[in-house]
């Protein structure tokens, strides 16, 4: 299923939700959504209740169309770092029920730097290599990461804008979680002016020691599940965040969740087309201006 034949079923399928709203209060709550994005109320409730059929027999699996890779390819000579493998920290060291406990938003951040052992720890917790299989011959079957994903199609890619980590330039990078490395995409000086500008100049963004940004590529999953990759990839992205949450109480480490965001701005700041790919959830981490974070 290529993109736009997955525009079309998601169309169809709003259509159909659409085609049976006659209700004058439907209508109302309709119209009042419509003022903000010209999408019905109708429509965006469709996505989460997924397709009502047997979605499973239009799963591009069985039209064996090659699947397509889990992460994308990285520019030839472009600059990598490569971080702390986990197994090697002494982060973390907080027992689960205390951290999910303790585990605030925080919104205020102080100058602190965070380290770039914490941030690696922060990034195999939320998309890292957990395990992996292999064949007789030592070929890697697949691999696990920390947070679930369905069919392990991993629709998810980590970007981070970067203002205040030890050792690391000011500037825009990618996660790459089977070599568990940073790819600089661009040092930017006026990182803070620029995610502020496409956040709606929410502080926490601005004051954010790292901003993780979360873009999804929907025919990652759309290749094995069709018409449910929707929901799901909605689903993971909250999965990866509340581990970002727990891992950082983990090491007293503040964040705070963000849907709010210009989706065409912020595409742009990255480098994303907005059709294949585009930013999808964002958590701003640092340490807080109250301390014990």
């Amino acid at each position: 299923m290529n993109a736009a034949q997955s525009a079309l079923v998601v169309g169809l399928i709003f259509g159909m939700a659409f085609s049976g709203c006659d209700s004058r209060s439907r209508a109302n709550v309709t119209a009042s959504v419509r003022e903000l994005n010209e999408i019905p109320i109708e429509q965006l409730r469709v996505m989460l209740k997924g397709y009502p059929g047997d979605w499973r027999s239009a799963s591009e699996v069985s039209t064996r169309e090659e699947e397509p890779p889990t992460e994308k390819a990285v520019p030839q000579g472009a600059k990598r770092i490569t971080l702390q493998a986990a197994e090697l920290s002494n982060l973390g060291v907080m027992s689960v029920r205390e951290a999910i406990g303790r585990r605030r938003s925080v919104r205020q951040f102080s100058e602190v730097q965070i380290s770039l052992e914490e941030l690696g720890y922060l990034l195999w917790a939320t998309q890292g290599i957990t395990g992996t299989e292999k064949d007789e011959d030592g070929k890697i079957l697949r691999q696990h990461r920390a947070a679930p994903s369905a069919g392990g199609r991993y629709p998810l890619e980590t970007y981070l804008a970067i203002q205040r980590v030890q050792g690391l330039a000011q500037g825009l990078y990618r996660y790459l979680p089977k070599e568990h490395q940073l790819l600089l995409i661009r040092e930017d000086p006026r990182l803070s002016q620029n995610i502020g500008a496409a956040c709606y100049e929410t502080a926490a963004a601005k004051g954010a020691a790292v901003t993780f940004i979360w873009s999804a590529t929907p025919y990652r999953t759309e290749w094995k599940y069709a018409y449910l990759s929707h929901r799901m990839i909605a689903m993971e992205a909250g999965h990866v965040c509340e581990n970002l949450y727990v891992a950082a109480e983990s090491c007293r480490i503040g964040v705070c969740a963000l849907l709010s965001y210009h989706q065409s701005r912020l595409d742009e700041l990255l480098g994303l087309d907005g059709v294949d790919e585009f930013a999808i959830y964002l958590a701003c981490v640092g340490k807080s201006v109250e301390g014990g974070r």
